[in-house]
């Protein structure tokens, strides 16, 4: 059992740990040398962590660990990067007395840790808004890279944000839930406060709302527990459920009617929207928390158990790639030189919890 201050059902249930009729369940760490505290980056320090190259010194041909985070640290919840030159890991730790957060940025061999506001928890994803960057996390955590510092703002909740997305700085949007009992929470940012948004009539089995990705103002989408997911166009929300009721957890795209939700528990769930409806299907992999297109439409889409997979344009039928961890990942990002990054860790286990970056070099 887990202690009772932790409330982790709101961290598993939408990360894959029970069957697709939506009942929560737990899985034990998988043995890495990470989780052993062997690998690198697993010194009980706020140093860099070490980026990892082959018996040759050079990055491998295919997809490779490049970092491991120690329990100091702890997951890798998500990354986003302007370009491969400037990217950043976003994520953090659980114990009993509480959470706190950690961001990292990649500087040249090392994924360095940028400075936090104090008593900064968990956070969960990281993302752009024009020419700003925000974090969201636990306890209705917000922050923004200001002037190269990370401050922190005031948002109307205490609950998780799972994700952040904005078409400017004076036009946001972060999405959360517990993921037990309570509604789902979005939230605006005018570019002065954050304020709680109205949402359309949604199952009362929804919780939580998971990730926002959006193409302009009046193009956004969200994903969301119970199979949901939401479309934003000509200034008011549209919810759909999807044919399962297992959670939707991520989503990214290429258009305003190129879009790919990923989610999914026990089996993995695909959905595309064509600018008209949206298609889904339901696979024999297990569930999937990331999803990234590339300019092709291609998607790189990254699960439980280490899977990665390719998407090709208009399909619901990936391909599996070899994989080269077994943690569970959480999130991918690509750039425009066709190298990605995928990170995650071991969240499907009690914590504290140890982080994993992967990178193919494109």
């Amino acid at each position: 059992m887990r202690p009772a201050g932790l409330a982790l059902a709101l961290v598993l249930t939408p990360l894959g740990c029970g069957g697709d009729d939506g009942s929560a369940g737990e899985t034990e760490a998988p043995t890495t040398s990470a989780a052993s505290g062997s690998g690198p980056g697993t010194s009980a320090d706020e140093g860099s962590e070490t980026v990892t190259a082959d018996a040759t010194g050079n990055p491998g041909a295919g997809w490779q660990v490049v970092a491991e985070l120690g329990v100091e640290r702890g997951m890798a919840m998500s990354v986003f990067g302007a370009s491969a030159s400037e990217v950043r890991v976003a994520g953090g730790q659980r114990s009993a007395e509480g959470s706190t957060g950690f961001m990292l940025l990649r500087a040249a061999e090392t994924w360095e840790p940028e400075p936090l506001p104090a008593d900064v928890p968990m956070l969960n994803w990281v993302g752009r808004a024009g020419d700003d960057l925000w974090a969201v996390g636990l306890d209705g955590a917000a922050l923004r890279l200001e002037d190269g510092a990370w401050v922190s703002h005031v948002t109307p909740t205490d609950v998780t944000l799972w994700g952040v997305w904005g078409s400017g700085v004076d036009d946001l949007w972060a999405v959360g839930g517990d993921g037990v009992g309570e509604a789902p929470t979005l939230l605006r940012f005018d570019g002065t406060a954050w304020s709680m948004e109205a949402l359309p009539a949604l199952s009362p089995d929804a919780h939580a709302l998971f990730k926002v990705w959006g193409w302009d103002a009046e193009h956004v989408y969200v994903a969301g527990d119970h199979g949901i997911v939401m479309r934003r166009s000509g200034g008011s929300w549209e919810a759909t459920e999807l044919g399962s009721i297992a959670p939707m957890i991520a989503l990214w795209g290429g258009g305003a009617d190129e879009v790919v939700a990923v989610g999914g528990r026990s089996n993995a769930r695909i959905a595309r929207w064509d600018g008209a409806s949206w298609q889904d299907a339901t696979l024999d992999e297990p569930g999937l928390n990331g999803v990234w297109l590339d300019s092709s439409g291609t998607a790189t889409l990254v699960g439980r158990l280490g899977g990665i997979f390719e998407l090709p344009p208009g399909s619901l039928e990936p391909r599996g790639e070899q994989p080269v961890t077994n943690l569970l990942l959480h999130a991918v990002h690509g750039f425009d030189d066709g190298s990605r990054i995928a990170v995650g860790g071991s969240f499907e286990g009690a914590p504290p919890w140890v982080g994993v970056i992967l990178e193919h070099p494109g």
